[in-house]
């Protein structure tokens, strides 16, 4: 097992702060949700990111850090799991796209700021880009799709 500094886990901690502010001030203001209501599914949320983080540095795969964060979600909201109802019903609270607002932010920022990097990907690289967006929220709906009818 790989060493992880805290400097970096605290770097991490910050960010989810952050984010997970900005969340909640979505989800308050866009979405009619109380703060109260909202804080604990987003303290959920932000627990099993950092632990997926912390989990992906930790261990020697090179798998990427959603892999590890979807499977403690997952892991802990599986009926067999004493926490399940607690973490369902306190997540239920957050809406997806409060948390899209500051994932798009940061994409944003992100593109702005390499911006002539953006500009000699060209057309076609905007053209794969969409693609592969349309990609997987088409493969997302399939499964979701299979998943329901089989459960």
């Amino acid at each position: 097992m790989k060493r992880i500094h805290l400097s970096l886990v605290l770097d991490w901690v910050i960010v989810l702060i952050i984010t997970g502010g900005i969340v909640l001030i979505g989800n308050t203001i866009g979405y009619g949700a109380t703060f109260n209501e909202s804080f604990e599914g987003m303290l959920w949320l932000v627990l099993f990111t950092l632990l997926g983080f912390i989990i992906k540095e930790m261990l020697p795969f090179e798998l990427p850090a959603v892999a590890y964060i979807s499977t403690l979600a997952i892991v802990a909201c599986l009926p067999f799991s004493p926490i399940a109802e607690t973490v369902v019903q306190s997540v239920e609270q957050v809406s997806l796209l409060a948390l899209c607002t500051p994932v798009l932010a940061y994409a944003g920022v992100t593109i702005g700021k390499d911006w002539p990097a953006f500009k000699k990907i060209g057309y076609k690289g905007v053209i794969v880009s969409l693609l592969v967006i349309i990609g997987t929220v088409l493969a997302s709906v399939v499964l979701s799709e299979v998943l329901f009818r089989i459960f």
